[in-house]
């Protein structure tokens, strides 16, 4: 082999290694770029994130500041209501007080009232006991002429009076006669008619009857109002 071959072959083989060289010079050059560029772009997003984390954090502390504010004024009224409470809690108290002294004054008046209603009721009752029509009696007597006479009677007498203020209507007087043996000699009236309130009359009467002497007789006032 001639020595010309022999450095041809030397020079290809230092191109053909100077060309490899150039070529994993260029792809490290390449991959340097494309991790750069992947650098940047990662510092990138981190500052695209730093700034939300900023903004986030700003507007946290100003939420936080007027929360802050918020829980002030919600204590603040608690404190406030709380005091209302106690204040509306005694108020509440005086007037179930009231209520009960005034429910126990309507007790004590509707008691007074039950009594006045009462005492009107019995004086109600006077009343129209003094002016019913009443009857009564005033010496009011009989007297038996006993076997002296052809014609025996019981001989009625006295005074009728009215004391109430009402005049009294059919007024007479129930004479039953009675002879031994409870045997009823007569049982008649004495009639009297109309005697007006607050007045009276006099009695002079003749009750006959027959047989034996009286053992005792009634004599009944009567009248309708």
């Amino acid at each position: 082999m001639s020595e010309k071959n022999v450095v041809s072959r030397k020079v290809v083989g230092l191109v053909i290694l100077c060309i490899i060289l150039a070529v994993g010079l260029l792809g490290m050059a390449v991959a340097v770029n494309r991790k750069d560029s992947y650098i940047q772009s990662i510092d990138f997003q981190i500052q695209i994130l730093t700034n939300q984390k900023n903004q986030l954090q700003n507007w946290l502390d100003r939420n936080e500041t007027l929360l802050s504010y918020l829980q002030t004024w919600l204590d603040e009224n608690i404190t406030y209501y709380n005091s209302q409470i106690l204040v509306l809690t005694d108020q509440n108290n005086q007037l179930n007080s009231q209520i009960t002294n005034l429910q126990n004054q309507i007790s004590d008046l509707n008691t007074q009232v039950s009594l006045l209603t009462t005492q009107i009721t019995n004086l109600q009752n006077q009343i129209n006991t003094l002016i019913t029509p009443k009857l009564i009696g005033v010496d009011l007597k009989g007297d038996d002429n006993g076997p002296f006479w052809d014609k025996l009677y019981l001989k009625v007498y006295g005074y009728v009076c009215n004391v109430g203020t009402n005049t009294a209507y059919n007024s007479k007087i129930h004479v039953i006669l009675y002879q031994s043996g409870g045997v009823v000699a007569n049982d008649t009236y004495i009639t009297l008619g109309t005697i007006n309130g607050e007045s009276w009359i006099s009695i002079d009467s003749k009750v006959y009857f027959d047989g034996p002497a009286l053992t005792g007789w009634n004599l009944t006032l009567e009248w309708t109002s």
